[in-house]
């Protein structure tokens, strides 16, 4: 890597979005040390450094709040820091390949024998209970215990079965967008999908919206990334998509 690139670049050879090193920047985790001579500000070897404690330990599960103030402590040992990440991440794989293992062995003795053995599609489904778990409990420590009881409260105050739609009325229109991902923005079948997106996130944000609070924290987990690892939430390439068709047809 150069001594130094401007925001783009930098986002550009690591992959992370220039909205993201903005925010980053902006909550002061991760700012540019130097200017180049006509003023812009850069990112060099110190920042990459730091980009990547700060991914792996989002991947891991914990908050900015929680990262920054890690990488703030006077006695943090980037190393030792390292050597834990990778003992977390070997341990995650392992959850993983128990899972698959476990799954590859039941579909090996259903076409073995044409029956399902039922005591390995219980040790599937333990295998895959432990790994939603673990997530499960990352997922909490992206909240404050103040900011799971403005969800809980929020849940309750809004008509029975009401979650349970939204989520699903979102779970199809992603799957429907994914599969349009190269669609022409300019198209009716591009901007119907940019409709019901327009549609459903104004009825979601006016749910949400009664939790001013949390609804700042979710917004700013999909501007950074936080939710990446769920298969239901709207990936990047998702909202440039939707970017790009609100944009052609205004």
């Amino acid at each position: 890597m150069a001594s130094a690139y401007r925001v783009g670049e930098f986002a550009s050879r690591t992959g992370v979005t220039v909205r993201t090193l903005h925010h980053y920047d902006h909550i002061g985790l991760l700012q540019p040390s130097t200017r180049s001579e006509a003023g812009y500000r850069l990112y060099g070897e110190p920042e990459l450094l730091r980009l990547q404690q700060v991914l792996t330990l989002r991947q891991l599960g914990f908050s900015l709040g929680q990262i920054a103030e890690l990488l703030a402590r006077p006695d943090f040992d980037l190393e030792a820091s390292m050597r834990l990440q990778r003992r977390a991440l070997l341990a995650q794989i392992d959850r993983l390949k128990k899972t698959e293992a476990s799954i590859g062995l039941l579909l090996d003795r259903r076409l073995e024998t044409g029956v399902w053995d039922w005591d390995l599609v219980l040790a599937a489904s333990s295998a895959v209970v432990e790994e939603i778990n673990e997530k499960d409990r990352q997922m909490d420590t992206n909240f404050t215990p103040e900011q799971m009881e403005q969800a809980k409260r929020l849940a309750d105050s809004l008509p029975e079965g009401y979650i349970e739609d939204v989520e699903g009325r979102w779970t199809a229109l992603i799957d429907e967008i994914k599969q349009n991902l190269d669609a022409d923005p300019t198209t009716d079948a591009a901007r119907a999908l940019a409709q019901r997106w327009n549609e459903l996130s104004a009825e979601t944000m006016k749910a949400w919206n009664r939790e001013p609070a949390l609804a700042e924290k979710i917004a700013e987990g999909y501007e950074t990334g936080a939710f990446s690892d769920n298969p239901r939430a709207p990936s990047p390439e998702i909202f440039a998509f939707i970017e790009r068709v609100n944009a052609a047809n205004t």
